[in-house]
């Protein structure tokens, strides 16, 4: 299989990979003139090219054919999750990505310790760009604006959104959620609040729990999205 490379142009015939995507290409990979590769640019479009000229930052492809896919607008899943700490946020952001995950939104809650600063957020395009060459999708993942529960959730009640909030107790395992867009909502390492989950319940959000089991958020956030994705 020829080795994918990221390109936000592809409307060229003659694409020119640079920064990052050149010194993979050159000095990790040592391609060489006339060599095969595959070009995405993470909004549908995947072009099948070959390397006509290598210079000493860039690399330039002839694009022999390409091909799009419309984005999905049923059945998208959305994980609104607390940040996790530390590394475990960009780890969370690598695996929802390979599972499909549509977007992945910053969640802020009451017993939330991570403040998601826009400068931390906007590394995480580089990771999920990083996943997308791993696992062939053409869609990028959507890394949304932190939100509060509340405005989630209005959000959600008016996009016809399905919510299920993870939470143990009086909750059952995420099965038959049906298959519409759906959005997965989890806590910090406290849990929500009592006055967290009525709001939730309020707004007619579903409780799930993984059986058995309390795990960490991208635990949870991983697991929910791999189940919903079967």
């Amino acid at each position: 299989m020829a080795d994918r490379f990221f390109c936000d142009d592809l409307t060229s015939e003659k694409p020119c990979l640079s920064g990052t995507e050149a010194h993979h290409a050159i000095h990790v990979l040592r391609l060489k003139c006339g060599q095969s590769i595959r070009l995405f640019d993470g909004v549908g479009t995947v072009a099948e090219a070959v390397i006509e000229d290598i210079q000493r930052d860039c690399v330039i492809a002839k694009v022999t054919a390409t091909s799009f896919i419309q984005k999905p607008t049923q059945n998208c899943l959305t994980i609104a999750a607390v940040p996790p700490k530390g590394d475990r946020l960009k780890w969370m952001v690598e695996k929802l990505t390979e599972l499909g995950v549509d977007t992945y939104v910053p969640l802020q809650t009451e017993r939330a310790v991570v403040d998601p600063r826009k400068s931390r957020l906007s590394k995480l395009a580089a990771t999920v760009t990083a996943a997308m060459k791993q696992c062939g999708r053409r869609w990028r993942m959507e890394i949304g604006e932190p939100q509060t529960l509340l405005s989630l959730l209005k959000q959600c009640r008016d996009s016809e959104n399905t919510v299920l909030i993870a939470h143990p107790g009086d909750a059952h395992e995420p099965t038959n959620v049906g298959s519409d867009n759906r959005t997965v909502v989890i806590g910090p390492e406290g849990g929500f609040t009592d006055s967290e989950v009525q709001l939730a319940t309020d707004y007619n959000a579903r409780q799930i729990a993984w059986p058995d089991s309390i795990l960490r958020i991208e635990t949870a956030a991983i697991a929910f999205a791999a189940r919903l994705r079967r």
